[in-house]
């Protein structure tokens, strides 16, 4: 296999991934009462401990207003809530409610332990090769 060979075999491979992965989301979105960005979203949460509407924006490449919208079903499904800095009241992050951290706890229960162990491993050592080249 020639170099060009190898960069055509890696790009298939990466583009497949990335269909996978949102074929994922979609299979743990699967029955859930809210869009895919939303699961995305309590996901995001989770793993940040809340987040700015600012940081939700850049994340998403939407605008503020977007934000506010995907915010608010979720809001009034009490998966999460907005909670003010206490060192600056402007700033309002939001976060996972008790509620949204059962919820998203409950999404990756659809997924077998063992599978989950299995692709969390092949992906951190996918990750770990990509930081090494960039």
């Amino acid at each position: 296999m020639n170099h060009m060979d190898r960069i055509e075999a890696m790009m298939s491979e990466m583009l497949e991934i990335q269909q996978k992965s949102k074929l994922f989301v979609e299979l743990i979105s699967a029955g859930e009462p809210f869009s895919q960005s939303q699961i995305i979203l309590l996901i995001q949460l989770k793993l940040n401990g809340g987040m700015k509407a600012t940081k939700i924006a850049e994340f998403f490449h939407v605008t503020p207003g977007a934000v506010t919208s995907m915010c608010d079903k979720l809001e009034k499904l009490n998966l999460i809530q907005r909670e003010r800095i206490s060192t600056d009241r402007r700033i309002v992050q939001m976060v996972l409610t008790p509620l949204g951290e059962k919820k998203v706890n409950e999404i990756f229960l659809k997924i077998p332990k063992e599978r989950l162990d299995r692709m969390v491993k092949v992906l951190k050592e996918v990750n770990q090769l990509m930081s090494s080249i960039i």
